[in-house]
């Protein structure tokens, strides 16, 4: 097999469509990677001109909660993958653009776009998850990025406190990032470069990073939206 040929064996039953959007998102991440864009497994939205990420292991309700806003209204940058083009010391970081879907649970679906997964296409054919067109509500330019947030649950009790608003020093966001990274998980120790741990650094010397502590129940994402926006205004933009 040549170097840049890419073999895939899909499962019976799967589209071509299917396979594409499946994919798509891992082959966009390595060869962003390549071209020094840092690249991180998050999702991000677009909040009064600005990108915000929320970021965090697998399962924490990243798509979630960017479905939460664009239900709300705003634009959905990107789901799974954000990248970050990189930018000079003058420039704020960015965050591009990403594939114009959501990748969702029937529980997702259900309590925040109220719908159910008829008509959508599975991300795969055994997979629960549905794709969510996003096309009409998409920015097609780059986004400065203002603010990361780090999802995280405790459960109801934790000090009588719905939703928790932390922020995370400049040491520790470096260590999220380098931990929420898109491509070591497939490049293995080639993702840990010394140019990828300063592009990691970089951003979070430049952008600040709060944990979001919830609970798990969505009856509690309501309050995550408010939380979100009343923090941000304790937050300035980059400055261009």
């Amino acid at each position: 097999m040549e170097r840049d040929e890419v073999r895939l064996f899909p499962i019976e039953g799967t589209t071509h469509r299917a396979l594409f959007e499946y994919y798509a998102v891992y082959i966009a991440a390595v060869l962003l990677h390549q071209r020094n864009h840092l690249t991180l497994h998050a999702s991000a939205v677009g909040v009064n001109g600005q990108g915000i990420a929320f970021i965090g292991p697998r399962g924490s309700g990243k798509s979630t909660t960017a479905s939460l806003f664009y239900e709300r209204g705003h634009e959905l940058l990107s789901d799974d993958l954000i990248t970050c083009p990189p930018s000079s010391a003058d420039a704020p970081p960015h965050v591009d653009p990403g594939f114009p879907w959501m990748k969702l649970g029937a529980e997702s679906l259900g309590a925040v776009l109220e719908r159910s997964g008829d008509g959508l296409e599975r991300t795969s054919p055994n997979s629960p998850k549905r794709m969510v067109p996003t096309h009409e509500r998409q920015p097609d330019a780059p986004l400065p990025l203002q603010h990361i947030y780090v999802l995280g649950y405790h459960d109801d009790s934790h000090d009588g406190r719905e939703v928790e608003v932390e922020r995370v020093e400049t040491k520790e966001a470096c260590l999220v990032l380098l931990s929420n990274a898109f491509v070591p998980m497939f490049l293995e120790g080639t993702g840990a470069d010394p140019n990828h741990l300063d592009r990691c650094a970089a951003l979070a010397r430049r952008i600040p990073m709060s944990v979001l502590g919830r609970p798990q129940s969505m009856d509690a994402l309501p309050s995550v939206y408010d939380a979100v926006l009343d923090d941000l205004k304790t937050t300035r933009p980059p400055e261009a």
